[in-house]
């Protein structure tokens, strides 16, 4: 994945709940863009729900919070 990250064509925004089981996958996928000068960004959000595996559901179950955020990151990066 990382070597994936490092070629990327299109910008990237990494993100998951604090409470999620591991947050290293998005830390260093984002550190290997920052480290090619790759568009991207990486916000943890607050914790989702009250478990490690409701954390982990965030990107599925919680548009509601994060999905301005992802819009507005792909409407400033990825329309011409």
């Amino acid at each position: 994945m990382t070597r994936a990250v490092r070629n990327a064509k299109a910008p990237i925004f990494f993100f998951q709940a604090a409470n999620d089981f591991d947050l290293s996958p998005s830390k260093k996928l984002a550190a290997a863009m920052n480290d090619v000068a790759k568009t991207y960004k990486l916000k943890i959000y607050p914790s989702y729900g009250d478990s490690p595996q409701d954390g982990h559901s965030f990107g599925y179950f919680g548009s509601d919070v994060w999905a301005e955020a992802v819009f507005g990151f792909l409407n400033q990066h990825c329309i011409k």
